[in-house]
């Protein structure tokens, strides 16, 4: 895997600056990446959709707590009681 990825950056050389930019413009980093239907993410990440049914989960994995972001605050307790 080490020698493929060598083989990657070689190649690098042959990229011209302007094909280079837009390929990471077309990733999209600077805008929004959607979770879920209306929950919108953060930025700087790549999208990947999969079969419903490939992955099947019962319990919410995205989980957010609203309040204060200083370190010295508490985080909520768990209802779950999942550390």
């Amino acid at each position: 895997r080490l020698k493929r990825g060598s083989v990657c950056v070689a190649s690098m050389d042959s990229v011209t600056k302007s094909r280079w930019n837009w390929f990471v413009d077309s990733l999209r980093m600077d805008e929004p990446c959607e979770f879920g239907e209306g929950d919108i993410g953060m930025p700087g990440a790549i999208q990947m959709t999969e079969l419903a049914g490939a992955n099947v989960t019962t319990v919410e994995m995205i989980r957010r707590f609203g309040g204060s972001t200083w370190p010295s605050a508490p985080w909520p307790e768990d209802e779950q009681g999942v550390n």
